[in-house]
């Protein structure tokens, strides 16, 4: 047997998410800064869609029957093919820059190494489970952490060239000073 969940599963989630988050934090944030709140929840939500789905369950004569080592990319080779991982995890360090009160490079390149691993764990676990057809990719984890660095490199480089009443620091939801 086979069948396929599709991403618009995330739809109500997602509307329920953005809904509870600004509305607890409505009387603490400013405009801009919730758009920053909401900007991320749907990052968040574009994320899990883009490495999930359509999210893929096959059982039965249907199911993977593969050696479960074969479904890990451990190449390093690397091509064209990295340039989306690369960015994809570069806004997640650009948020964590706006957000979080206490800010490094160092934290901001473990977070994305976290977040790329822990997708690649999922994606790998549902590939053997369920039979579906996303595999762990080492190349892509490295490229989610770099991309996560340049990122973060890329908010601070802005946030020290431009003026301290810049307008994009409205977006920030903690003092500039914090971090």
């Amino acid at each position: 047997m086979q069948f396929t969940i599709s991403g618009l599963v995330l739809t109500p989630l997602f509307l329920v998410t953005c809904y509870l988050i600004l509305r607890y934090n409505a009387a603490q944030l400013s405009l801009f800064q919730k758009i920053t709140v909401g900007a991320f929840v749907f990052y968040s939500f574009a994320v899990l869609y883009l490495t999930f789905f359509p999210f893929q369950i096959q059982t039965g004569v249907y199911a993977n029957q593969s050696d479960w080592l074969s479904r890990i990319n451990f190449s390093l080779a690397a091509d064209l093919s990295i340039l989306p991982n690369l960015i994809m995890l570069a806004p997640l360090a650009v948020f964590y820059y706006l957000m979080a009160k206490k800010t490094s490079v160092l934290r901001a390149v473990l977070l994305g190494f976290l977040v790329s691993f822990s997708i690649e764990v999922l994606q790998f676990l549902s590939n053997y489970f369920l039979g579906g057809w996303r595999g762990a990719d080492v190349v892509d984890l490295i490229a989610n952490t770099v991309g996560a660095l340049l990122g973060y490199l890329l908010i601070r480089f802005l946030f020290t060239v431009l003026p301290k009443r810049s307008f994009l620091r409205k977006f920030m939801l903690h003092s500039p000073s914090e971090s």
